[in-house]
């Protein structure tokens, strides 16, 4: 394994904990009341760990964007889309099957319909990275081009991540009338991550720049808290604007870790346990998110969630449970030919 794929797989295993502790921590953060002792905890670590879904776009841009990497239509539709639909096929029957029978006692046949072909909530990335694998060939013509991928990701995060949260904090609604005139979408949605995690990850960044982006990084993660605590506050309910994959904040967040891992961890030197480790989590990273809401729901079944007691460690004890469960499954489910196939 060279440093690349170092930073690039821990970063992975980083941000498949981040979202198995996000949800946790969501779980209890919409229904505590807003300004509590036990809603700030959960504010903090949600807001904490809003990067994890950003990271997966990132690191899904350096491999199927980089020109060296041979990825035809072919292997798009035939490989990666075909993995993808045949994983939401069997994950979304067994989330449709298990949610009806847990939610109502009985199975119910309406929403056993709706959840299946809808797909449980977590499943809604399955179909985000599908819509980006079908763009991947255009997008590789302009990763390939520096200039060309410089000036997307710049349309990008103006109509992305700037204009839209300016006409959400301000209300201006006529500027966001006169946006929509534009019928502009080409930049918008998660494409800006994917082409900006291969931008990163082959343009190198001096070190003073680093540091600036770090601290940014960090006043970025303190801002989603404090803003999201601030704005339910002044509405009177769990605000989740500043959470928002496209907010200015989470998305600096994610380019701040990103480089984080790219310069500082690749620098560690992993031994051979330690990669064989790295090694495994990172191959069991996409069945873990697959599974890991069965967790979710088991041992909040059996009350072990973030309310079941002081939320500074329920949270992150609860998270570790459901990893940990979830990398044990999977690890048998791989180990299984006809599992393995199917899942």
């Amino acid at each position: 394994m060279n440093n690349r794929l170092i930073y690039a797989d821990v970063l992975r295993v980083a941000a498949t904990f981040s979202v198995i502790l996000l949800h946790v921590a969501a779980g209890g953060w919409s229904y505590a009341g807003v300004g509590s002792f036990e809603w700030n905890v959960f504010n903090f670590y949600d807001g904490l760990v809003r990067f994890g879904v950003p990271i997966f776009v990132m690191i899904s841009g350096i491999f199927f964007l980089d020109p060296n990497k041979n990825v035809s239509c072919r292997d798009i539709y035939g490989k990666y889309i075909f993995r993808i639909v045949k994983a939401f096929i069997a994950w979304s029957l067994l989330y449709a099957i298990y949610t009806s029978i847990n939610n109502y006692d009985t199975f119910d046949y309406d929403v056993f319909i709706k959840s299946f072909v809808l797909g449980h909530y977590h499943l809604w990335y399955l179909f985000m990275i599908v819509g980006l694998y079908i763009i991947t060939p255009l997008l590789r013509k302009i990763a390939e081009d520096k200039e060309a991928a410089g000036y997307f990701l710049l349309l990008s995060f103006i109509f992305v991540f700037i204009l839209p949260m300016v006409v959400k904090i301000f209300n201006f609604k006529y500027l966001e009338m006169i946006i929509k005139k534009f019928d502009f979408h080409f930049v918008i949605g998660y494409a800006g991550y994917y082409v900006g995690g291969f931008y990163l990850n082959t343009n190198d960044i001096k070190k003073e720049r680093r540091n600036a982006i770090y601290i940014l990084g960090v006043l970025s993660i303190i801002g989603t808290i404090v803003f999201t605590r601030f704005s339910s506050i002044n509405a009177g309910q769990a605000d989740g604007t500043f959470y928002s994959y496209f907010s200015p904040n989470v998305m600096i967040a994610s380019i701040a870790v990103f480089i984080f891992f790219k310069y500082e961890v690749s620098k560690i030197k992993f031994g051979e346990k330690s990669l064989a480790a790295i090694k495994i989590l990172t191959a069991y990273s996409f069945r873990i998110y697959l599974i890991h809401d069965f967790f979710n729901i088991f041992f909040s079944n059996m009350g072990i969630d973030a309310v079941s007691f002081n939320p500074v460690l329920s949270v992150p004890i609860t998270a570790i449970l459901v990893y940990s469960a979830s990398l044990a499954a999977s690890f048998i489910i791989g180990r299984i030919p006809v599992l393995r196939k199917i899942l």
